[in-house]
């Protein structure tokens, strides 16, 4: 599906997403004002203004923090050329850059025209936005900017331990393995209560939820971009059955994982 948004969000109070979320597009999120920590796949980070992530399709993530002002960039793959996708998975991989230098004033520029072109009912709204979120990249993609530090495993400054930040990466790792949490506290020598209230605490969801989220991701990701068979995707994604698999991803999407390939 084509999809192209260049959409403006301004918070004047601390706000939390609640739990963390995914879409099957990329989202280049641009922080204007205010600080932010960032969750995105197993890392947790804090960001500043003047920086910019790059989320990728299917990437579990989420913000929290102070007031803020930021614009995102979403649009989906089809409507992205080769060079564009090429900087796009780099800068992801990355996870985001500092915006610093002459060119960021034009990138402002662009993105805050985008936002107000959204807003309004103009002809051709669709091509517009496209062109400005093409020659957006295209100006990302001239310079250098320095990556952003994320804290992965590492100790960092946010309200989250170590330890929450080494099950999101145990998890991320081993989603295709038998996970609950008899598993967990055995990895981690926790005790159940511990473990899910540091999780909810941070995520702001369970640790199985958590888990069942990343394997419906995984497995959308896996139907549109592989030639992989429905068995294949359960066993792949750590589901117990295709037939639990299939009933899951229905419940979950609406879709069957056939209709869901198919549709897209």
């Amino acid at each position: 599906m084509d999809f192209i948004e260049i959409e403006e969000s301004i918070v004047r109070e601390h706000h939390d997403m609640r739990k963390p979320h995914s879409h099957e597009h990329y989202e280049l999120y641009f922080l204007l004002e205010g600080e932010r920590v960032l969750f995105i796949d197993e890392k947790m980070f804090p960001i500043k203004s003047g920086s910019l992530v790059v989320v990728p399709p299917f990437s579990l993530h989420k913000t929290e923090g102070g007031p803020y002002r930021r614009i995102n960039v979403n649009i989906s793959e089809n409507l992205l050329s080769e060079r564009h996708l090429e900087y796009l998975k780099r800068t992801a991989h990355k996870t985001g850059v500092r915006l610093e230098g002459e060119s960021v004033a034009l990138i402002y520029a662009l993105i805050n025209k985008g936002a107000e072109i959204q807003k309004r009912a103009v002809r051709n709204k669709k091509e517009c936005l496209l062109s400005l979120a093409h020659a957006v990249i295209d100006m990302l993609a001239l310079e250098k900017f320095p990556p952003l530090k994320t804290a992965g495993n590492a100790a960092f400054t946010a309200p989250v331990t170590p330890e929450t930040l080494k099950i999101l990466n145990y998890i991320n790792e081993n989603f295709s393995r038998r996970i609950n949490l008899k598993v967990l506290c055995s990895e981690f020598y926790m005790s159940k209560v511990t473990l899910c209230k540091m999780f909810r605490d941070v995520m702001g969801c369970s640790v199985m939820k958590y888990v069942h989220g990343l394997r419906i991701n995984k497995a959308k990701e896996m139907l549109i971009n592989t030639d992989k068979s429905v068995e294949e995707i359960s066993d792949l994604c750590g589901f117990s059955s295709a037939n639990y698999f299939g009933l899951t991803f229905k419940k979950e999407t609406g879709m069957s994982p056939f209709n869901y390939k198919k549709s897209k």
